[in-house]
Formats: C-alpha cells, sequence, structure tokens
C-alpha cells in the first residue's frame, strides 16, 4: 500500500556543543591575535628592538663575549687569588678570604698554608695561587708562557701575568660602567633641560659643552692628575665622568627639541599636561635611545682612556691591575712578548664587543627603522 512507510533507517544525532566551543574558542582567540598584532607597534616597542638585536649575529657574539668577560671580572678571586677559594684553619671555616679579608689570615698566602698545616685543615687553591701584586723577586721575573704555576708568564717584577690579565677585566670593566653611568647621568639631564627649557639654561649648557669639547680628555686627565696631591681611581672616574658628557647632551638636546614639535606633544600640551609631564611622559622615551648607544660606547671610551693613561705610567698609583699597565712594561722588555700580547687581546676583544653592541643597538633604537622591520619583529618577542 502506498500509505505504508519503509523500513525506518537509524536516525544520527550530532553533538554540535563541542564544536561549536571550539569554533568560539578559536575566533575569540584570532580575535585576540589580531588584535595583538593591532597593537604591537604601539606596545611593544622595545621587543621590536630586543628582537632586531637577536637577529643580528654580529651583536650576539659581541654581546657573548662581554658577558664572558663580565663573568671573569666577577669571579676573578676564583681564577688567580693568592688566598684560597676556601679553607678550614685552626677549626674554623673561611670562605672566599681573598674577599673578606678576615683579620686571622690576614697574613695568610697559599705557599705557606700548604706548609704549616693542623689535624683537619684543608686548602682549596684558586685555578693559578697568584695574586695579581703580589711579587716574586728576580727568580720568577720574566717567566715565558706555560711555566710551572704561571700560565701566561710574569712580569719584570714576577707577578702572575694572568692574575693581572683577570684582574684588569674587573678594572677596565668596573671603571667603564661606572664612569658610563656618570656621562649619562650628566649627559641626558642637562641635555633634556636645555632641549626643554632654552633660554638661559640652554645658553649655559651650550657654553659649558663648547668649554669642555675644547680640550681633549687625555690631557685634562693629566693636568688634573698633576694637581691632585694624591690621585686615586676614584680621581679618575670623576674626571672622565664629568667630561665626556658633552656629546650625548647635544644628542638628547637635539631629539627632545624635534620631541617638542611632534603632534602628541602639542595634544598634551592643548589637554592640560604639565611641563614635567611633557617632558618625561611624552619627550624622554624618544630622547632615550641616544643614551643607551652612548652608554656601551662611552664603556669602550673609557676602557681605551684608562688603558692609555696606565700605558703612560701616568695614572693612579693604585696597586689595581690594569692592562695598560701590563703592556707599558714590554717597552723595557722588547723581547717579552706575551706582556704585549695577551692583555693586548683582552683589550681588543672588550673593545669590538662593545663597539659592535653598541652599532647593533643604535639600528635597533632608530624610530625611522619601524617601518622596516616586518610584522613578525615584534611578534618574536611576544
Amino acid at each position: 500500500m502506498s500509505g505504508e512507510r519503509g523500513p525506518q533507517e537509524p536516525s544520527v544525532v550530532l553533538d554540535l556543543s563541542r564544536r561549536k566551543g571550539a569554533a568560539t574558542r578559536a575566533a575569540m582567540r584570532d580575535s585576540l591575535i589580531g588584535a595583538r598584532r593591532v597593537a604591537a607597534p604601539y606596545l611593544t616597542m622595545t621587543r621590536i628592538a630586543l628582537a632586531r638585536l637577536g637577529r643580528d649575529r654580529m651583536a650576539r657574539a659581541g654581546a657573548l663575549v662581554l658577558a664572558c668577560l663580565a663573568l671573569v671580572a666577577i669571579f676573578a678571586d676564583l681564577l688567580a687569588s693568592a688566598r684560597p677559594i676556601a679553607c678550614r684553619r685552626h677549626g674554623v671555616l673561611y670562605l672566599l678570604p681573598d674577599v673578606t679579608h678576615p683579620a686571622a689570615l690576614a697574613a695568610m698566602e697559599s705557599a705557606p698554608t700548604r706548609r704549616d698545616r693542623s689535624p683537619g685543615d684543608w686548602t682549596l687553591p684558586a685555578l693559578v695561587a697568584h695574586g695579581p701584586t703580589e711579587t716574586a723577586g728576580d727568580v720568577d721575573a720574566l717567566l715565558p708562557p706555560l711555566s710551572a704555576g704561571h700560565p701566561l708568564g710574569t712580569d719584570a717584577l714576577g707577578r702572575d701575568l694572568f692574575a693581572r690579565v683577570v684582574h684588569g677585566a674587573r678594572t677596565a670593566l668596573g671603571l667603564g660602567f661606572l664612569c658610563s653611568l656618570v656621562l649619562v647621568a650628566l649627559g641626558v639631564v642637562l641635555g633634556s633641560l636645555a632641549g626643554f627649557r632654552g633660554g638661559l639654561v640652554d645658553s649655559l649648557v651650550a657654553r659649558l659643552v663648547e668649554s669642555l669639547t675644547a680640550i681633549p680628555t687625555l690631557v685634562l686627565v693629566l693636568v688634573v692628575g698633576a694637581l691632585v696631591p694624591h690621585p686615586t681611581t676614584a680621581t679618575l672616574l670623576w674626571t672622565i665622568g664629568l667630561t665626556r658628557w658633552t656629546e650625548l647632551a647635544r644628542l638628547v638636546r637635539a631629539e627632545v627639541l624635534r620631541g617638542l614639535g611632534e603632534d602628541y606633544v602639542t595634544a598634551a600640551r592643548a589637554l592640560g599636561a604639565s611641563p614635567a609631564r611633557v617632558l618625561l611622559r611624552h619627550v624622554m622615551p624618544n630622547a632615550i635611545g641616544p643614551g643607551i648607544v652612548a652608554a656601551a660606547f662611552g664603556v669602550a671610551s673609557v676602557v681605551l682612556l684608562e688603558a692609555a693613561v696606565d700605558f703612560l705610567r701616568v695614572g693612579s698609583p693604585d696597586t689595581m691591575a690594569s692592562w695598560g699597565e701590563a703592556m707599558g712594561e714590554a717597552r723595557l722588555h722588547a723581547g717579552a712578548w706575551w706582556l704585549v700580547a695577551f692583555p693586548g687581546a683582552a683589550l681588543v676583544a672588550t673593545l669590538v664587543s662593545l663597539h659592535l653592541v653598541g652599532e647593533a643597538a643604535r639600528d635597533a633604537l632608530d624610530p625611522k627603522l619601524r617601518e622596516a622591520i616586518p610584522d613578525g619583529g615584534g611578534g618574536t618577542g611576544a
């Protein structure tokens, strides 16, 4: 009969709740990714700069060398020290006595501790059991590299060259970074005030910059060293820091003047923002780039200047190890090639690495390169 129905097929029930939920979550994720891509150029400029630095192979190589030198400077007492890294003497445990300088070990050296031991005493010596100022007399003077106990040889006073190179890294990088902080702080503050305030402040800063620029820094360091009765490393630090800020002040002043003419600064002033907020919130962030770049180049210039002053033997009379002083001894001993080779290699590696990092930072922080970086450049830092 036409009214009869055939055998009914089993019904199929589709559960769309999970698919709807997954589709909703996918749509929300896509919308968030799209919003993040739109906001990335305005919120992640630091990540864009870091991504560009990460893609620069030369910058990575320079940063790796600087990191190794920084580790050497920090752990110099573990690599070369007359006193041990740790020791137990007369039942008392001493850790890093070369750093803590305990009174009970005032006259302690590594060799006497090996000769004079009480029951239960032990000593963990450094990699090279010689300090940077430890002299051995004429017997161990001018030993060539790979001598017993002296992997890089000794100088004319019998001091271990490995210890002087290792501790010289602490002197060079420490002095360089401290001077760089001083000159960056002065350059950014005075340059921003000169550009933002103008008038008398701008004139005074300009005259001060012209006066300090007219005198070479090396000559000024020599004059200050001759006038100060007892020059120290701090004298050299403040002399360099207080005279090398002039170029940075010019750059920051130019950036501030350029930023004051932008539309967003005009809009901030129209909305009633105070002068301090306009300077700190809207102008200074775009003028900090030259300060970061100047810090890298400033460290390099300070390291080179410190080496030159010590090479000429006109630096401070401190007993701190210095690459320049070690190379200066080669003038009197022409056959001692190791006095120039190893400190000179450390100095060249430091200067080249600092310049590689500085140039890469200058390119990464240049606002004109913002459009040249692909959209994925900022996303890599997310």
